[in-house]
């Protein structure tokens, strides 16, 4: 069975690569890490991947939300934004 691909949205670099590592030591494929919405739209399409995990606030014009919404119309993959709290 193909391992799962998972886009991961987030604009702090060491978040992005802790979860990237944990991603990968499930046993996931997390080929790409992007930090603002407008780059993780042309990455989904470019992907195609079966999740995107996206973080509410990136830099940027758009927000995970704005962005989530957008990668959903075409159907072709799943997608989720979080927050952290800090």
């Amino acid at each position: 069975m193909p391992k799962a691909k998972i886009l991961i949205v987030e604009d702090e670099a060491i978040t992005a690569m802790d979860l990237q590592n944990s991603l990968k030591s499930m046993g996931y494929d997390a080929p790409a890490i992007v930090p603002s919405g407008e780059r993780a739209i042309k990455k989904a399409e470019e992907l195609k991947p079966d999740l995107v995990l996206m973080d509410i606030e990136l830099k940027g014009a758009m927000d995970g939300i704005e962005a989530a919404g957008m990668i959903r119309n075409p159907g072709y993959t799943s997608c989720f934004s979080y927050g952290l709290c800090r």
